[in-house]
């Protein structure tokens, strides 16, 4: 602050007199003040910031001075009050601009949201690609929201997926409609010219060549090829594979019995939990790697669910109902062709488990998936032996009974063949079913031959013989971003010099290689190839995450948030490892001010 000796007529600087030394008063006055609003500003910025990244609310019920629970803002605000002056004072003195209405809180929320979309835009304007994973899903409010994440190699050769927002598609849910809510809020990141994957779920309004999303987008972005998400196809794969057989239906059916049945009563729970059993996880019918849980709990708790049935039915306080469905479940057990089945699920399961998880990885490449469905596919047949189904048979004989010991006339008439070549043909006809269903699922991996070309396993064999047919397909399809001569000399030298190949291992780290070693600028061709293979999404198991943070965001209690609030909270949350690391910039705060005063022509926080 300028102190009064400084004003005194001899101390004024030469030429300001009158009328303009007034005008400079007033400028330096309000710079303070500005000043001074800005350092308050940013006080509600690191409160907005981080309710946003915690997703947590804001607002209470009842924010009137009289209220024992203001809502978070307001109650995280004033107890910093108590601790920092800048905020003491301005709530004590200002009149003007408290910063805790509603309107101010969704600027905030929105400014921080801007900053980080801007952050986010800046990253892929030096990207040389982009890939977008879409999905759909309804709110608590019965509303359709749209969710879309983008995909990426940045400027320093890491993989990056980024939540862009949630739209609202309820007005209309066809592919028109959806293509123009994408075409609209997408404008700002370039995608016609870099666009080079889109990843959807198999739903005909998004996977249809001739009228869905995917080949609308193509109309206008012709290098977007459409990839099927690899998660939604191995669900596919796995629920057409129970669905078979009527064995099959009958088994998955009798499973998802044992966890409802000890989901209805603590009672229930409690001899499980006193057996030493692991608790048994709930049955989804969409995600058959839930349905794998239920499988390994059951294999691996086998002895232990005897027991818990066994102390129910002997237990005297039991309800006749329990006692009945204790008595089902315990014959179940005992039962051979549901061990049968129970352990030859098992072991599929086992292999299908990690090859999901490794799908809906974020930083996993679509090359790395392929490699993984293929050796899926070899598991599968391996296990389609003689040698692997007497392991499976003789496991449940010993656990149960042999049925080939029991008497002719205990058998029904379609069992009157020799049990174990029952069981034998129902085995091998699971695994022929899995063993057809997968490359159908995967048909088009052919069309993405071009993957070969940086394909490790390959690479001794590539140097003896060039991968024609690989080459020609990434010309085919993204011939227009690639120099095909300076490419075809670069993989050449990749091929027989294997200090350029780096450790072999996955995509990812083969670009951090490139670019630790600053290969990107020596062979620009062959690290381009490989950020195109890296930008490629092989599942929208990302899209899936966002619909979790939105169960949170949008829950009962907090139903009627807005569309825009909404999108921009949900950016913060998902996006929080970005934010934290945008706070620790310089020019934070100035960034998201700047944004929050388009909002409104607040004068108290512009220099002069």
């Amino acid at each position: 602050m300028l102190g009064y000796d400084a004003l005194s007529p001899a101390h004024r600087t030469p030429g300001f007199t009158g009328g303009l030394w007034s005008a400079h008063i007033q400028v330096a006055k309000h710079n303070e003040t500005v000043k001074q609003n800005r350092a308050f500003l940013n006080r509600l910025i690191d409160v907005t910031s981080l309710l946003g990244r915690q997703e947590l609310s804001f607002r209470g019920h009842d924010e009137s001075s009289e209220s024992s629970n203001k809502g978070n803002y307001r109650e995280f605000t004033e107890t910093l009050a108590k601790y920092d002056s800048v905020l003491a004072t301005q709530f004590q003195s200002s009149a003007v601009f408290s910063g805790l209405s509603n309107s101010i809180q969704n600027d905030l929320i929105s400014a921080l949201s801007a900053t980080v979309s801007n952050e986010i835009k800046y990253e892929i304007k030096a990207a040389p690609f982009l890939a977008w994973l879409v999905d759909e899903t309804t709110d608590i409010a019965c509303r359709a929201q749209l969710s879309v994440i983008i995909r990426y190699v940045d400027s320093a050769g890491k993989i990056q997926e980024h939540f862009i927002g949630f739209f609202y598609v309820s007005g209309g849910r066809d592919a028109q409609s959806v293509f123009g809510i994408l075409n609209e809020n997408m404008q700002g990141y370039n995608f016609r010219e870099k666009l080079v994957a889109q990843t959807y779920d198999g739903a005909a309004v998004m996977a249809s060549a001739l009228n869905g999303l995917q080949a609308k987008v193509k109309a206008i972005a012709p290098s977007a090829m459409f990839v099927h998400c690899y998660a939604h196809r191995l669900n596919l794969v796995l629920s057409q594979g129970a669905k078979c057989f009527s064995e099959c239906r009958i088994f998955f059916a009798s499973l998802s019995g044992f966890a409802t049945f000890f989901s209805k009563s603590t009672k229930r729970s409690s001899f499980l939990e006193s057996a030493g059993c692991s608790r048994l996880p709930r049955n989804v019918p969409t995600r058959w790697n839930f349905t794998s849980r239920i499988v390994s709990t059951v294999a691996n708790n086998y002895d232990a669910l005897l027991q818990t049935f066994e102390n129910i039915i002997a237990d005297k306080t039991m309800d006749d109902d329990t006692l009945d469905c204790a008595k089902g479940f315990l014959m179940k057990l005992e039962y051979f062709e549901f061990v049968f089945m129970l352990y030859t699920f098992e072991q599929i399961f086992s292999e299908t488990d990690v090859v999901y998880d490794i799908v809906q990885q974020r930083a996993m490449d679509v090359l790395y998936c392929k490699k993984r469905i293929e050796s899926l596919l070899a598991y599968v047949k391996e296990k389609r032996s003689e040698g692997a189904f007497q392991t499976v048979y003789a496991k449940a004989a010993h656990l149960t009974s042999d049925p080939q010991t029991e008497r002719l006339r205990k058998r029904r008439l379609s069992q009157l063949q020799d049990p174990k070549e029952r069981y034998r043909n129902l085995y091998m006809a699971i695994l022929d079913n899995l063993s057809e269903q997968i490359p159908r699922r995967f048909v088009n991996l052919e069309s993405m031959r071009f993957l070969e070309l940086v394909n490790p396993g390959k690479f001794d064999e590539m140097r003896q013989i060039f991968p024609e047919e690989a080459f020609q397909s990434v010309l085919k399809t993204y011939g227009q971003f690639f120099d095909s001569g300076r490419l075809r000399s670069e993989l050449q030298v990749l091929y027989s010099n294997q200090d350029l190949q780096g450790n072999r291992g996955k995509l990812c780290d083969f670009l951090l290689f490139m670019k630790d070693m600053e290969l990107d600028s020596a062979m620009p061709q062959l690290y381009k190839l490989l950020s195109l293979v890296g930008t490629i999404g092989a599942t929208s198991a990302g899209v899936e995450r966002s619909f979790s943070c939105l169960k949170r965001l949008k829950s009962y209690t907090r139903n009627t948030m807005g569309q825009g609030r909404l999108s921009s909270l949900a950016l913060l949350a998902i996006e929080r490892t970005l934010v934290k690391s945008l706070e620790k910039t310089p020019g934070w705060y100035d960034r998201v001010t700047d944004h929050f005063l388009l909002k409104e022509c607040r004068v108290e926080f512009t220099f002069k």
